[in-house]
């Protein structure tokens, strides 16, 4: 699997500005392997469980067949206490995968593989540079008040879109891995934090058409709509169930299905 097989649209657009500011990469890679990495790595071992093959072999074995289909090198994987279902990725030199326990706990085998290869997809993307960033931004303005919000406001919400777009791509590299269904079941139990489904699995691409009909019916509908999300690093839930809804009729989803 290629970055480009999976990557959106609106994703491409802002890492190819990204890409233009000379030695940024390379910057950002230097405070990863420096900095950032390191401190997450040695956290991750002092804290959280690792899953290899005597540790949690049915989840390791799921994690192997994702790597093997995504095409990335194998990144370390963990568990870690959270009641809250989430799970994350980060690092460029020596990547990991984090799942909170909550996660591991609640979703079958098949969409554990689902989550784990949304992480991938980031991975796959290098989308972790340029969290970096976007973390590195948020730190030194909202935390550190090293940069004023009146400065960091406009740089923060540009960096927060990207974010949002960069998560459709990962969302594809999901669904191409495991099939569109199981992404929109583990959808169903990310958004409701339920174990199990009680009706249909694309109950939030119904919800998706209700949203739009609610965002287009007005222009202050649509303003604070989107004034509401401007801030968040991921996009709602039901817009992600529908963004994949849309592209499994794509010739791309089907070529990777059946690769």
């Amino acid at each position: 699997m290629k970055d480009t097989d999976i990557m959106h649209p609106e994703d491409a657009k802002a890492l190819q500005i990204l890409r233009r500011i000379k030695g940024f990469d390379a910057l950002i890679r230097a405070s990863m392997e420096y900095g950032y990495e390191q401190v997450f790595r040695g956290e991750n071992m002092g804290m959280m469980l690792r899953v290899d093959a005597h540790y949690h072999p049915s989840l390791y074995a799921a994690f192997k067949s994702v790597i093997r289909k995504v095409g990335i090198l194998e990144p370390e994987l963990y568990i870690y206490n959270d009641p809250v279902m989430n799970a994350y990725t980060y690092g460029e030199t020596n990547p990991f995968i984090a799942l909170s326990s909550s996660l591991v706990e609640r979703l079958t085998i098949e969409e554990l593989s689902c989550i784990i290869a949304h992480e991938c997809g980031h991975i796959l993307c290098k989308h972790t540079l340029y969290n970096t960033l976007l973390r590195t931004i948020e730190e030194l303005g909202l935390l550190l008040e090293i940069i004023s919000y009146s400065t960091l406001g406009p740089i923060l919400m540009a960096m927060q879109y990207w974010s949002r777009k960069s998560e459709l791509s990962a969302d594809r590299c999901a669904a191409a891995v495991v099939g569109e269904r199981t992404f929109q079941t583990a959808l169903l139990k990310l958004t409701s934090g339920m174990s199990e489904i009680h009706g249909s699995p694309y109950q939030l691409v119904e919800q998706a058409r209700h949203y739009h009909r609610l965002e287009n019916d007005s222009w202050w509908n649509r303003i604070q709509q989107n004034c509401r999300i401007a801030f968040n690093s991921h996009p709602q839930m039901c817009e992600r169930a529908y963004e994949i809804d849309r592209w499994k009729h794509s010739w791309l989803y089907r070529k990777l299905r059946q690769s």
